[in-house]
């Protein structure tokens, strides 16, 4: 919109706009757990998706169009350009015939529908058909002002409370830590958070908050108050914006070595990477940045490579490719 664009979101929501997008409602979602995660699948009655169809669009570009179905009734309804946004990967506990079957049904989706196809990353791209896609990384969106920068020492995890996150990971290190430990915040809601507080408990953390789900503002509070930001994900992770928007607020990532971390964190990734799963490794990387200098460094190199993923960078890009779809290469 800031670049001179009509924008309306497709959604099975009642909600009627999203900041300043105009929400169109299409469909009911239903819950449902799927490879250590949790999907929406969604069905509109063809009436409705009919009505949708008819508003015209220049381009319709999906972001889930994996999820059944009702992003394969808007494709089946609507007769203009059509993008698709790819970020899923398999999770380590996506079943393998999902994993087999994810390159052949990108390739039908996109011989069926699509005119342009985007990955958010390489380890999307490896799934596609080579040379019908391009790579372009989600982009992040930052306040235009910041919260004022807080007193940097407690470690925030942020995200869904569901098995491939790993929070239980940040724990044990927590635990490893014991006295030396700092104050730990987990924000996010889910599944798992019975079990995650119940663990907390067991191992005698009584310096760890459950903050529950936090507000897009509270997010970016936190975020400038805290030490570091751990993304301690088992797997089925594209990309990692939490690591981008960790960066933007001056607060260097720790995140686990999967290749959408890996990614995003380019050259430093040897000083910000830890093995999956391995809370002894991420207890030691919290006790060097302990270390003031260490995490000053780290800080600056991330407030410096986050641009690079700033919607401002981002958004022309994306433009070029709904100009191939509308007008050809």
């Amino acid at each position: 919109m800031n670049r001179g664009h009509q924008v309306e979101v497709i959604a099975p929501s009642r909600v009627e706009h999203l900041g300043a997008i105009p929400v169109v409602g299409c469909g009911k979602a239903h819950g449902l757990s799927w490879g250590g995660t949790q999907i929406d699948v969604t069905w509109a009655p063809w009436r409705v998706v009919a009505d949708v169809a008819r508003r015209g669009y220049d381009v319709m570009h999906f972001h889930t169009i994996w999820n059944p179905a009702t992003s394969f009734q808007l494709a089946a309804a609507c007769a203009g350009p059509m993008v698709a946004t790819f970020h899923d990967v398999p999770g380590p506990d996506t079943p393998a015939i999902a994993k087999w079957a994810m390159a052949p049904a990108s390739e039908l989706i996109r011989r069926l529908w699509l005119n342009e196809t985007i990955a958010v990353s390489p380890v999307v791209s490896a799934y596609l058909a080579p040379g019908h896609h391009e790579v372009i990384p989600n982009g992040v969106s930052v306040p235009e002002t910041l919260p004022p920068e807080g007193e940097r020492e407690a470690i925030l995890c942020l995200g869904r409370l569901e098995p491939r996150k790993g929070v239980s990971t940040v724990l044990e290190a927590a635990a490893r830590l014991g006295k030396r430990c700092p104050p730990v915040w987990i924000a996010g809601d889910g599944p798992l958070r019975g079990e995650l507080e119940r663990l907390a408990r067991a191992l005698r953390l009584d310096r760890v908050s459950f903050l529950g789900e936090v507000s897009d503002e509270d997010k970016w509070k936190l975020l400038r108050r805290a030490a570091v930001a751990v993304a301690p994900a088992t797997g089925g992770e594209s990309f990692g914006i939490v690591l981008l928007e960790a960066m933007a607020a001056g607060t260097p990532p720790i995140a686990s070595d999967i290749p959408g971390y890996r990614h995003v964190l380019a050259e430093r990734a040897g000083d910000l990477l830890v093995p999956v799963g391995d809370s002894l490794a991420l207890a030691n990387r919290l006790t060097l940045l302990a270390d003031v200098g260490r995490r000053r460094a780290l800080q600056q190199w991330g407030l410096d490579h986050w641009r690079a993923f700033d919607w401002s960078v981002i958004a022309p890009r994306v433009e070029a490719v709904y100009r191939r779809a509308v007008f050809g290469n």
